[in-house]
């Protein structure tokens, strides 16, 4: 058990604690190929050293020395790339070296095989492809170059081949299985893409929902507090939505959602956000502008839906909004600045509707006493 702990250790070395992502599945198969090879190398290095193939053992010493670099450049660096090319580019030129001595009774080339799907998962199915053929094009220059001139054995016609034959075959099937690998990975991203896109938009309107403005909302406070710009937010709400509903019907009341959402993307700036707060509510956020400003747009709102109407089953029907205008200051919460601009909202209401109401001066700074105190 010691043993298999240890043994996950070294391989997680340079790896969070959580759960993998994409790049630490990575290093952790640079860490993989790197004690792989380094202990295949290591082990047939003492090999040859036994049977006095000195100048075979020490290339498979300095194999290994390559190997074990590539995985503390990788604990080092806490990135593959550096790591993956090292162990990539060690065992290329360790195979071409197999081929040209041929290693112990000409079994060296053997070990080509190992090179297509390395190269193919580390560097991808194009890229990686595109690294074969130039290892094709060294080795096959190698073996078929008249009178074996590039090589210090000699391999038979059939034998050389045979081998070149069966590696093609071998990278044809690691590419087919890298292009499924890569395929299946790009689907599932975008299924991934499209369901995070789906949790934060509300099904009915397609603006984005509460989670996704209040995460809006948390990115421009942060921002504020860096470049000190004005950012304010308008809560707004359909006056007598609930008649709506009680006179045509709940579907009457969804078009105009819908209808509406459309009328207030139209109004906002590329910046600008809008989202369905919850029901009939609406929060607009709006960046680099102070609450004079958000006035300005909400003026442009109420101008809007003057003319604005849906036509439902032959009816026409309008809406008024009201609206509460506060500009966030860097002495209130989020939550607190949520709450000055429902307070205002529930003003504008109870003033008659149709209407907006900014959150006063004096609010804000009797707000800040509060929190100084």
């Amino acid at each position: 058990m010691q043993s298999r702990n240890w043994l996950i250790t070294l391989l997680k070395a340079g790896l969070g604690e959580d759960k993998l992502n994409t790049d630490d599945r990575s290093m952790l198969v640079v860490n993989l190929f790197s004690l792989v090879g380094l202990l295949l190398t290591f082990s047939l290095a003492i090999m040859a050293l036994t049977k006095h193939n000195f100048i075979l053992a020490a290339t498979l010493f300095i194999a290994s020395a390559l190997f074990l670099s590539g995985y503390f450049v990788q604990q080092r660096t806490q990135s593959s790339k550096v790591s993956s090319n090292i162990i990539l580019y060690s065992l290329m030129v360790l195979m071409v070296y197999m081929v040209y001595t041929g290693g112990v009774h000409n079994t060296g080339p053997l070990w080509i095989f190992l090179v297509a799907p390395v190269t193919l998962f580390i560097h991808g199915l194009k890229r990686g492809l595109l690294g074969i053929a130039v290892f094709v094009v060294v080795i096959s220059t190698m073996m078929f170059f008249p009178d074996n001139q590039l090589l210090a054995t000699e391999y038979s016609f059939h034998f050389k081949t045979r081998l070149l034959l069966s590696f093609l075959t071998i990278t044809f099937l690691a590419a087919f299985y890298e292009h499924s690998r890569e395929d299946s990975f790009q689907q599932a991203l975008n299924i991934s893409k499209e369901f995070e896109k789906l949790a934060k938009l509300d099904p009915l309107t397609k603006l984005s929902n509460r989670r996704d403005a209040l995460e809006k909302l948390t990115y421009e406070y942060s921002r504020m507090e860096r470049t000190k710009e004005p950012v304010s937010i308008l809560l707004c709400d359909l006056d007598h939505f609930k008649s709506v509903n009680d006179n045509y019907g709940h579907p009457a009341g969804d078009q105009l959602l819908q209808e509406i959402s459309q009328q207030f993307k139209s109004c906002i700036r590329a910046q600008d956000t809008v989202s369905r707060w919850g029901g009939e509510e609406f929060l607009f956020i709006l960046p680099q502008t102070n609450v004079h400003q958000a006035v300005h747009l909400s003026e442009k709102l109420h101008e809007c839906l003057r003319s604005f109407s849906i036509n439902y089953q032959e009816h026409d029907i309008g809406c008024t909004i009201s609206i509460g205008a506060c500009e966030i200051s860097l002495t209130k919460s989020i939550s607190e600045v949520l709450q000055l601009a429902d307070n205002a909202l529930y003003q504008a209401k109870a003033d008659g509707r149709n209407q907006t109401v900014l959150v006063a001066a004096h609010e804000l700074a009797a707000n800040s006493e509060d929190r100084q105190a």
